[in-house]
């Protein structure tokens, strides 16, 4: 089932809270706004909208002056105006719903949830209006669907949501056990791997004491859920499966305040296991299940295994983000970003499979969402103009 909705020319506006912490007692609320939420605006412009009245306390809805000094545990609402917000999908395409869950394949090109350009035009947006529209009157008292991980906007596929709070919660551990379950099972491998390496050394010696194979006879636990994707990858990848397993963490980055996700060595665990599907002259499509959930995880690894996805603005080789990139006209979603930005498009990278355990019955689910044609191998472009052929003559 496809839903869709009309987007007004512009939004309705939308407040962002701040809470103050100790490290900015007696900080001005001009100063406090110039330091912690410098990219969305230079000094003067957070100036021009504290004394538009955009910035107030939130406890009493007073509104803040440039030079009212801030407190510990002070609480700030800042409105921003409604804006135009940049072209997106306005439909999604639902693949399962229940009282509890509901899965939709998310086109490319539409944010989940609300940042930076986009506010309605979101997953979230879509998923607000099909509650009033649809699902209350479908399931009646039911909660809000709201998605329990995230993909880049630039992604399409499988996205699963949760409707009540107790399947939030559950969905939420499943997705947090399988990457500390990944994070296991690679120091497992690890672990096995060095003392075969040791039992060979033995061996080769001839000591009987260096050749005792150590064994951990302990299985790593199954993983609850497991998520496959299709990428189309820069150069030809000469393996025809293999694993990355680079760290990654946080790098200083401008424009970004906290940073941004990158190979990093003093990052986090992950890993990541691709195989190839097919070699084109100057490309290749993969398939790639993340053993670990990490932000921008695929297009990470991909790139640090020296095949960046096709199209990627912001990741080259090494895993690292691109030297002087000016993100692509049209496809931003950062508004005037010099460089480019995590939620920028041009890549092809699709959610294909969710497996996982329903909250509610414990039921194994396996969901899937179509395969985009630029990600579609031959056999399967094929089958699908046959297919078209066929119903076209019908």
């Amino acid at each position: 089932m496809e839903f869709s909705v009309a987007y007004a020319p512009t939004n309705d506006g939308f407040r962002f809270y701040d809470k103050v912490s100790k490290q900015d007692v007696n900080s001005t609320v001009h100063e406090y706004y110039v330091k912690h939420h410098a990219a969305s605006g230079s000094a003067q412009e957070w100036l021009h909208r504290i004394q538009n009245n955009q910035i107030s306390f939130t406890a009493t809805g007073k509104p803040a002056a440039a030079d009212s000094v801030l407190k510990a545990g002070d609480r700030l609402t800042y409105f921003r105006l409604p804006w135009a917000e940049p072209e997106a999908p306005s439909s999604i395409t639902l693949l399962y719903e229940d009282e509890h869950v509901l899965a939709i394949a998310k086109p490319a090109g539409l944010q989940v949830l609300p940042k930076a350009s986009f506010c309605q035009r979101t997953v979230l947006g879509l998923l607000q209006a099909y509650q009033q529209q649809v699902r209350r009157t479908r399931y009646p008292g039911s909660q809000q669907a709201v998605p329990v991980h995230r993909l880049g906007r630039g992604t399409s596929g499988v996205l699963l949501c949760s409707c009540t709070v107790a399947a939030r919660r559950k969905l939420c551990r499943d997705f947090s056990a399988s990457t500390e379950l990944g994070v296991l099972s690679s120091r497992h491998r690890n672990a096995r791997v060095e003392s075969e390496s040791l039992f060979q050394q033995g061996t080769a010696s001839g000591s009987s004491g260096g050749g005792k194979m150590i064994s951990d006879c302990t299985a790593a636990p199954q993983r609850p859920l497991g998520k496959t994707y299709r990428a189309l990858v820069a150069g030809i990848v000469e393996q025809d499966k293999g694993e990355v397993d680079v760290a990654i963490g946080p790098v200083s980055y401008p424009g970004l305040s906290s940073g941004l996700f990158a190979a990093s060595p003093s990052g986090k665990p992950a890993r990541s296991l691709f195989r190839v599907l097919h070699r084109h002259a100057a490309s290749s499509l993969v398939e790639v299940t993340i053993l670990t959930g990490r932000p921008h995880q695929i297009r990470i690894h991909m790139a640090a295994l020296g095949h960046p996805l096709v199209g990627d603005p912001l990741y080259g080789p090494g895993g690292m983000p691109l030297d002087a990139v000016v993100s692509a006209s049209g496809l931003g979603a950062y508004g005037d970003a010099a460089n480019a930005m995590p939620g920028d498009c041009g890549y092809h990278l699709h959610s294909m499979d969710l497996r996982f355990h329903h909250p509610a019955t414990g039921a194994e689910m396996r969901l899937t969402a179509p395969v985009p044609a630029a990600l579609q191998t031959p056999h399967q472009a094929a089958a699908c103009s046959a297919a078209e052929l066929l119903q076209s003559s019908a």
